[in-house]
């Protein structure tokens, strides 16, 4: 297996057992974090739990492995043709890290709101290591955009139809193609708007006000948009 990930154009999806030369470790108790409970909770729609206990995903235009032991975040990177095979670097590892926000102590803010409210304090105990992710804020824009009157299937399909019609191709693992998140640039004009607008409930709207067209546009005074704008598709 470890000869295999080594090849170009051969690549799978890895294990910690099968080729443990390739990740790199991060301390992080499951009290701290519990990847099942974070990354299919439907915060973020790129992961997918691809082998037993082994999430693989996209962060910052990179495809990850993640797995995790009762005191350890264990992580591979798939580079593609960017760089070489490898255990994640520290700089690559930082963006786990900032990912995750294991900068902010889980047990402290548990302890906090279980001081102040028994309820959660009884919950907690059944759900330990869930926290925020901080996320790209154009991925989390139109995830939310996605999500209205969705279950989580559906709208995890609808954001890897989106990155497959508009993101960057990144890499091939298994059968299993990964994209980048597209950016705001991909997703301006009218094609994304008559391909996505009509699944996007009652959150559409956000689409059609949106100049995505020319993101960086001054916007007018109020008083002036109102004489002489004729809409978003004006």
């Amino acid at each position: 297996m470890l000869v295999r990930s080594l090849l170009p154009g051969s690549m799978g999806h890895r294990t910690l057992s099968s080729t443990p030369a390739l990740w790199a470790s991060i301390p992080c108790p499951r009290s701290e974090l519990r990847l099942d409970l974070v990354l299919a909770s439907g915060q973020s729609f790129r992961w997918r739990e691809q082998s037993p206990a082994h999430w693989s995903g996209v962060l910052a235009d990179q495809v990850w492995t993640l797995t995790q032991t009762e005191e350890q975040l264990y992580c591979t990177v798939y580079r593609g043709n960017k760089g070489q095979v490898g255990e994640p670097t520290q700089e690559e590892l930082q963006a786990i890290r900032s990912y995750f926000q294991l900068d902010v102590s889980l047990a402290q803010l548990y302890y906090h709101w279980g001081s102040v409210d028994p309820h959660f304090q009884e919950v907690a105990q059944k759900f330990q290591g869930v926290r925020l992710l901080r996320q790209d804020p154009i991925e989390c824009l139109f995830s939310f955009i996605c999500s209205s009157n969705n279950n989580i299937a559906r709208i995890t399909g609808m954001v890897e139809r989106l990155c497959q019609a508009f993101g960057p191709r990144l890499i091939q693992l298994d059968d299993v193609t990964y994209h980048g998140f597209p950016s705001l640039q991909a997703l301006a004009g009218n094609f994304f708007r008559s391909l996505w607008g009509p699944y996007a409930g009652w959150a559409q709207a956000v689409l059609f006000s949106a100049d995505l067209r020319q993101p960086h546009r001054p916007q007018e005074p109020p008083a002036k948009r109102r004489k002489g704008s004729k809409g978003p598709e004006g």
